[in-house]
């Protein structure tokens, strides 16, 4: 029996895109292929105020451990220093011989307390020569809002020592704080010559100065005394048994202590000019100059008053007639010691007219140092005193 023949299928043939494509991808896999470059990549450059990148070694993080926090204020950094710290002490020093300075560490509130406590509003400073003991030498009332000040003293090379406080209702002292002493330096030149400078002549050239120098450097050194050689040994024993340090200075101090000044040292001696010597720019010495000794000073002060008039007028000084010129001058001296005066002229004509001045007079003397009083005619006398 015959088989009957299959129905051909009407439905649309497939396309072979598929197949064509990978033959396509099989023919490129036969050839060789260059793989893709990279992109190069440059790093940015950090400028100041840049933040780091990361992740990634950029300029500058070649050793860096991770990301850097971000910086914030630091407490420490933004803090001041306090204004005042309240200890209440008070603080002497001496700035030059006739000069101190004097701190005080109290707090605004502590100052302002002390301030309304006193009578004047402000506290005062009070200035002892040596010791707290007697009256001050010097008080200075300071201003109300300072914690410091600068005090004047006269006398050099003393002790001070300083209170601080104030004067209430009662004007009863009342201390707030007291100072260690200080001492100011001397304002004289020192008495001390046991350190000698010898004072190079401006002829001699400097070549001629380093070749003594070389003369003395190349000279053989004083042998040691025996007490130099003792106290050598004992250093270096110390030194080997107790194995202690021993400084330059303390070798040198021990070396040189029991015989101070006994090896002599040759002089600088430097060539005479054809001219002969001549006379230092600076003292022999290299110092100042030695103030002259016995110096003094005496001082005094007279009052003369002297005028003129009609030659048969009358005149008077404090009262006391005095005599004309025959011109009509006339003239009177009187002694002026410290204080206050005033004296009355009067002049009077012959008809009873009267011409009258009041004078007065004052003298302050401020002495620094020792200044005696100059020899005086003793006939003369004070304004205020009667006329002989």
């Amino acid at each position: 029996m015959a088989k009957a023949p299959r129905a051909k299928s009407k439905a649309p043939k497939r396309k072979t895109t598929r197949r064509k494509t990978t033959r396509k991808a099989s023919t490129r896999l036969g050839k060789k292929l260059k793989p893709a470059e990279p992109a190069l990549e440059i790093p940015a450059i950090l400028l100041e105020g840049d933040e780091p990148r990361w992740p990634g070694m950029g300029p500058g993080e070649k050793f860096a451990l991770g990301p850097t926090p971000a910086a914030g204020p630091r407490g420490d950094e933004a803090a001041e220093l306090p204004e005042a710290y309240g200890t209440g002490r008070l603080m002497l020093v001496a700035r030059d011989p006739h000069w101190l300075y004097a701190h005080w560490d109290l707090m605004p509130q502590q100052q302002r307390q002390y301030n309304a406590l006193s009578t004047d509003r402000h506290l005062v400073v009070r200035v002892y020569p040596g010791t707290m003991a007697g009256h001050p030498s010097t008080e200075v009332h300071v201003h109300p809002e300072s914690r410091f000040w600068f005090i004047h003293v006269e006398r050099a090379g003393t002790r001070y020592s300083a209170e601080l406080g104030y004067y209430p209702a009662n004007r009863e002292w009342v201390a707030v704080a007291s100072s260690v002493p200080a001492v100011t330096p001397p304002d004289t030149v020192s008495r001390d010559r046991t350190l000698r400078f010898a004072t190079i002549p401006p002829e001699v050239r400097l070549r001629q100065l380093a070749a003594s120098g070389k003369q003395m450097r190349h000279a053989e050194p004083p042998p040691l005394a025996v007490q130099q050689e003792q106290a050598l040994a004992a250093v270096s024993k110390r030194y080997r048994i107790l194995q202690e340090p021993v400084s330059s200075l303390e070798v040198t101090e021990l070396i040189r202590g029991p015989v101070e000044g006994e090896i002599p040292f040759p002089p600088l001696e430097f060539p005479v000019p054809p001219g002969g010597p001549i006379e230092s720019i600076s003292s022999p010495l290299g110092g100042e100059a030695q103030p002259p000794k016995g110096f003094w000073l005496n001082l005094n002060a007279e009052l003369v008053l002297y005028g003129a008039t009609e030659p048969d007028a009358t005149v008077t000084i404090g009262g006391q007639p005095i005599a004309l010129q025959p011109d009509g001058t006339f003239s009177f001296r009187f002694s002026l010691p410290d204080g206050d005066y005033a004296l009355t002229v009067s002049a009077r004509s012959v008809e009873g007219d009267c011409r009258q001045a009041a004078l007065k007079f004052s003298r302050r003397t401020d002495c620094q140092g020792v200044i005696g009083a100059a020899p005086q005619d003793p006939s003369l006398q004070p304004p205020a005193a009667k006329l002989p």
